[in-house]
């Protein structure tokens, strides 16, 4: 095999694999944060090796995605910043549940809306990868 091919066929292992990270609450965290860096930058590699295969969202709207349609709408995804926060994990072997809140901002810096979460991750491979997740939008007090 050519040099060339080799190079080319271990860069395209490395892109397929997720990073390390640990099996640690810090470890769900980054890639809490992994997730959210894929959604500005709409880099769907990224988001596509975070999520397992039969990964299913449940968006603040109600409806079900599974992660064909997640990677699909993630070209036509806004702009606006998403803010992580309000962070919690609890861990339970290899499985780990995420709590938080996103906040997506306007251009201004305002809050537009506040997004409860919670996010199943399995560790597989050296990585923590998103199995679920579900959405509500938080409501304004009255």
């Amino acid at each position: 095999m050519p040099i060339a091919a080799a190079v080319l066929a271990l860069a395209a292992l490395a892109a397929a694999v997720p990073p390390h990270q640990p099996r640690t609450k810090a470890g769900v965290i980054a890639a809490e944060r992994a997730w959210v860096a894929a959604l500005r930058g709409r880099d769907a590699a990224a988001l596509d090796r975070l999520l397992t295969a039969d990964f299913v969202d449940t968006t603040w709207k109600g409806e079900r995605r599974a992660k064909p349609q997640v990677l699909a709408s993630l070209a036509s995804r806004g702009s606006e910043p998403i803010e992580l926060g309000d962070m919690t994990v609890t861990l339970h072997g290899d499985t780990a549940v995420a709590r938080g809140l996103n906040t997506i901002r306007a251009a201004d810096g305002a809050a537009r809306a506040r997004i409860r979460f919670t996010d199943v991750f399995l560790y597989r491979e050296g990585a923590w990868r998103a199995v679920a997740a579900q959405e509500t939008l938080e409501q304004p007090a009255p």
